[in-house]
């Protein structure tokens, strides 16, 4: 781990203390099979996935949930991930440095309650109509417009 601005442990701080937990499993960059436009192939093999990013959220928030994978989502007022639009207990699941083992509980519970599917459901269909490169080019262009009518 680096230090400073580089410190892993700065950026996923929540992220290391989830891959530590017996029934979580890592599955580290590029040492699969699935790379690049297959790894959304991985995702689907997946019911549930944490997404997490202690500054600020990343693209992995959105590649879980449009994989329609249950997404644990570390939402802080830190890292302001709520500016996505998702909700929690809607279409994610909100997990912060204190509540992620509760959260993590109640769904090894009883991981085939129905709610978690149309929670996973509901948090791909946000994200298909919501965060797409489709729908951020269409914002760019109207914000393009805006600035050269004015």
């Amino acid at each position: 781990m680096l230090r400073g601005e580089q410190s892993l442990w700065k950026h996923y701080h929540l992220r290391t203390k989830c891959i530590e937990l017996p029934y979580v499993d890592y599955t580290t960059t590029l040492q699969h099979e699935y790379i690049n436009d297959k790894y959304p192939h991985l995702l689907m093999k997946y019911s549930a996935a944490i997404a997490s990013h202690s500054l600020y959220p990343v693209i992995k928030y959105w590649e879980n949930t449009a994989a329609g994978c249950l997404t644990f989502m570390e939402v802080t007022e830190k890292n302001q991930a709520n500016v996505l639009g998702f909700q929690d207990g809607k279409n994610a699941i909100f997990i912060n440095e204190k509540n992620y083992q509760n959260k993590f509980s109640e769904y090894i519970s009883d991981p085939n309650n129905p709610k978690w599917i149309e929670i996973a459901e509901d948090g791909q269909k946000y994200t298909m109509e919501h965060l797409t490169n489709d729908v951020a080019a269409n914002v760019l262009v109207s914000l393009f417009k805006e600035y050269v009518s004015n």
